[in-house]
């Protein structure tokens, strides 16, 4: 019959276990932070004697322990989660294992809103994870047990204190080599990340520039096609109209009544031709711009809503410039008009009082 204790007495017991278990963790806090790094977890079990006690195979206790003790994924365990761990272990390695806690929620996340695919797909994910630190733990253990029997095997006949003290400090030493490598990868993504965001922003700005630039072209070749245009329709004006009075001056007979119907007719032919101009000018240009709103949108530069004030400025100054040229060439067509009934008065033709 096992000998009963005092309460007293098991909570004496209770504090020197703590006390010592604390004392080992201790020893793989390598950086004095109070946690410790997941992937020594089965070293520091096999350190506790636990690992050869467990009735559950390591990896496969070390994976579900990942995924209950380690839940935000931070890849430590502080002294408090890590007497869970150890509890857990003590329970296995009796034969009384537990059934796993439900993983708690993350934080900020109203895990009623998940659909159930959402929270499969996390689980996966978390059983991944902590499978892969799991064989991480486990090659770290060999890679220990390794050291451990080199520096025994060469260190016969040595005291054992020393021994262990010397296995204890390149224990050690390849703890903080692993935590200095993670420590560089890391900075490392940090800088790749850093420079591939400036990359992109400066790739932002120059496709900026370069279709700014290529709109400029643009809006100046255009400019430029409108003037010739412009130039070879006046000529076609001025042209017609001297043919016109060329031919009032020849043709004399003419009465007031025949001279303004033809007048009238070769008006009307004057605006029907340049309305059919305007018009596929107008066509022309509503292409163009389709084509180019076309190209802003493929390359993410700005939209036609989105145009810089300079650009804005460049459109008023080509429309004020469009404007005065019509204004221009309806003051000129009046002048014409005007000096042609002149001609008219002053050629000798027949009135409206002698018509025939």
């Amino acid at each position: 019959m096992a000998k009963s204790i005092s309460y007293m007495e098991a909570i004496r017991i209770a504090e020197e276990r703590e006390e010592s278990v604390r004392g080992i963790f201790n020893t793989y806090d390598t950086d004095d932070s109070g946690t410790i790094d997941m992937e020594e977890l089965l070293v520091l079990l096999e350190d506790l004697g636990l690992l050869t006690k467990l009735k559950t195979e390591p990896t496969a206790f070390a994976t579900e322990m990942f995924v209950q003790y380690d839940a935000n994924g931070d890849g430590v365990l502080s002294f408090e989660e890590f007497k869970g761990l150890y509890n857990a272990a003590i329970d296995d390695s009796a034969g009384k294992r537990k059934k796993a806690a439900a993983a708690k929620p993350i934080q900020g996340k109203d895990s009623k809103a998940l659909d159930g695919g959402t929270l499969e797909a996390r689980k996966k994910i978390a059983a991944e994870k902590a499978a892969k630190k799991a064989e991480e733990a486990e090659r770290i253990r060999k890679q220990n047990a390794d050291m451990k029997a080199r520096i025994m095997a060469q260190g016969k006949g040595k005291d054992q204190k020393g021994l262990d003290a010397e296995v204890e400090a390149k224990r050690r030493e390849m703890a903080e080599a692993r935590a200095a490598a993670k420590a560089e990868e890391k900075r490392r993504i940090e800088e790749e990340n850093r420079a591939a965001a400036a990359k992109r922003k400066n790739i932002g700005a120059a496709t900026t520039n370069k279709l700014s630039d290529e709109e400029n072209a643009l809006r100046a070749e255009t400019a430029a096609r409108i003037a010739a245009e412009n130039e070879v329709k006046a000529r076609m004006l001025a042209e017609q109209n001297r043919a016109h009075s060329k031919k009032l001056a020849s043709t004399g007979a003419a009465t007031v009544n025949q001279l303004s119907e033809e007048e009238n007719a070769m008006r009307a032919e004057a605006a029907a031709k340049i309305a059919a101009e305007n018009d596929a000018k107008a066509r022309a240009l509503a292409e163009q711009n389709r084509a180019h709103s076309q190209k802003l949108a493929s390359t993410g530069a700005a939209t036609v809503n989105k145009l810089s004030d300079e650009e804005n400025a460049l459109r008023a100054e080509a429309a004020a410039k469009s404007d005065a040229q019509k204004a221009e060439k309806s003051a000129q067509m009046a002048a014409d008009n005007a000096a042609m009934k002149d001609r008219l008065a002053n050629t000798g033709a027949a009135t409206d009082h002698k018509l025939s």
